[in-house]
């Protein structure tokens, strides 16, 4: 958005918009510096998950999918890795293997069902037929299912 057309728009909209534009500027700096890290200590976990999370937010979904694989790949049963692998694969379209990783994520230890069945990263596997497979296993592990 150009200075003379963001001049046109309200205060609160201006402000809103400013806002906006300074978040992204930061997670950007963000992920340049967390990218140096894991250039530099390429197994260093902790940048590797917060840049995935940068990554996530800023829309990345490749570059997520890669440092989630990374990350499970490094620690195979830690369920939260796993979760999100399966988030950055319903992102990049891949709804079968979200949908196995999801499962494996439930398998080894994972149980915040209710953000999983709110998470935006996984709307587009909710609606697909094989999110039974995910809500049969979330109910084996006792959890009560809202009504579809």
């Amino acid at each position: 958005m150009t200075t003379s057309s963001m001049t046109k728009l309200p205060d609160r909209a201006r402000r809103r918009r400013l806002v906006t534009d300074l978040a992204r500027a930061e997670m950007t700096f963000d992920a340049a510096v967390l990218e140096l890290l894991v250039a530099r200590d390429p197994d260093d976990l902790e940048a590797l998950v917060n840049l995935a999370q940068v990554c996530a937010r800023l829309g990345r979904h490749r570059r997520g999918l890669s440092l989630d694989r990374k990350l499970v790949e490094a620690r195979p049963n830690e369920p939260t890795f796993r979760y999100n692998l399966a988030c950055s694969l319903a992102l990049t379209g891949d709804l079968n293997a979200a949908c196995g990783d999801l499962l494996v994520a439930i398998d080894i230890g994972y149980r915040d069902f209710e953000h999983l069945m709110a998470d935006d990263d996984l709307a587009e596997l909710r609606q697909d037929n094989r999110f039974v497979l995910v809500r049969d296993r979330m109910a084996s592990e006792g959890f009560v299912l809202p009504a579809s």
